[in-house]
């Protein structure tokens, strides 16, 4: 998250518009979806814990590179790119490498708490980011962002063997796609998967921008808070909710769950489109609530897709739900910032409706997913 929780400074930096602050806030998730079928192919031929290890190398090395070269639009787009294509062997990888050795309910409970570490370890970038900027320049914020990939490296070594059996090993260059396509439970968790990420990364990466915008023209004094620190707040105080969702589709009906969840956030969301100019409490409680909403969810939905899947589908299966996932979430903030350049720009009237607009319509694609029902045999909870 350090481009988003830098995006105020780095536009009036390099002089960005809308569109190209969507840009910049989403080539991350592109270049993890471009990325992600080599990765995950690479963990299915070899070690898995290798291909993490390699991978965030290369995201630690784009990191320092954007540290020190980064001097425009154009570079920090291509080195943002390379970062998140060493994060598509982080992510997914490391959330097989945890499926391969669990099984039952607590696989599931074990994938929520793994969505709860991203949530987590993205909190921590927005807090980095609010000390580090004013203490040091945002380089300083680049080069931590390139301690903490190398610091994943040496605790990867501590997780052990997969389970026997639980593990499939393939030498094709890509995962089977084919077997997770046809699988419908499967793909009705990656397609849930990809609206909630395009919702989730749409306001993380316009979280702050729309914070500072509603600061100022209510004219409200945002005090000792700055906006990285309570988008932090914001990322933190929605795992909690992230397990007691996961939890309750575990006992109860997952897709009910997630379903309802999905609903509360397209509500929010249209809510906050309508009153942008309105007081900063009023505004930045909406915020925190939508925090729970947008990303409370995901933990039941991944916990859902591994749940789905057995050790001739996996690999394929968090592949795609990573793939489908992070292409969804460049485009989340994409099209938020399309959608605010075409209003008009951020001072526009109707500016921030369109954008809340098309941020939910992510909820609406995970409701739609939960809803579908397709023919053949009984569906799995």
């Amino acid at each position: 998250m350090t481009v988003p929780s830098l995006i105020v400074e780095l536009s009036a930096l390099w002089y960005l518009d809308a569109t190209e602050i969507g840009w910049l806030g989403g080539i991350y998730f592109a270049g993890y979806a471009v990325a992600l079928p080599f990765m995950s192919g690479a963990s299915n031929r070899m070690d898995g814990r290798i291909v993490y290890a390699i991978s965030a190398v290369i995201s630690a090395v784009a990191s320092l590179c954007f540290a020190f070269t980064a001097d425009g639009f154009w570079s920090a787009l291509v080195l943002r790119f390379a970062a998140g294509a060493g994060f598509a062997g982080v992510h997914i990888v490391g959330m097989k490498l945890l499926a391969d050795r669990l099984d039952g309910e607590v696989q599931a409970r074990a994938s929520a708490l793994y969505t709860g570490a991203f949530a987590i370890g993205s909190g921590f970038s927005y807090l980095a980011a609010g000390l580090l900027v004013g203490w040091a320049g945002w380089e300083a914020v680049f080069f931590a962002a390139c301690i903490g990939s190398l610091l994943s490296v040496p605790i990867v070594i501590l997780i052990g063997p997969p389970a026997h059996g639980a593990e499939a090993r393939s030498n094709r260059l890509f995962p089977n796609f084919a077997a997770a396509f046809r699988d419908r439970e499967i793909m009705r968790y990656v397609i849930a998967y990809g609206g909630n990420l395009w919702e989730v990364f749409a306001i993380r990466v316009w979280f702050v921008p729309f914070l500072a915008f509603n600061a100022m023209s209510s004219g409200d004094a945002i005090g000792q808070w700055n906006p990285t620190t309570i988008a932090a707040l914001s990322v933190f105080i929605a795992v909690p909710l992230n397990f007691l969702v996961a939890e309750i589709g575990i006992r109860w009906r997952r897709r009910k769950v997630i379903f309802l969840v999905s609903i509360a956030s397209i509500c929010i969301c249209l809510i906050l489109g309508w009153i942008p100019h309105s007081s900063y409490e009023i505004v930045l409680a909406l915020l925190l609530l939508h925090a729970l909403t947008s990303f409370g969810d995901v933990g039941a939905i991944a916990g859902g897709v591994v749940r789905a899947t057995n050790a001739e589908t996996r690999a394929a299966a968090l592949a795609l739900f990573g793939l489908i996932g992070f292409t969804f979430g460049f485009l989340g903030p994409l099209s938020v910032g399309f959608a605010i350049k075409m209003s008009g720009g951020v001072y526009a009237p109707n500016a921030w409706f369109f954008a809340f607009a098309a941020m939910a319509i992510g909820s609406v694609i995970s409701a739609l997913a939960m809803m579908w029902r397709a023919k053949g045999p009984l569906v799995r909870e």
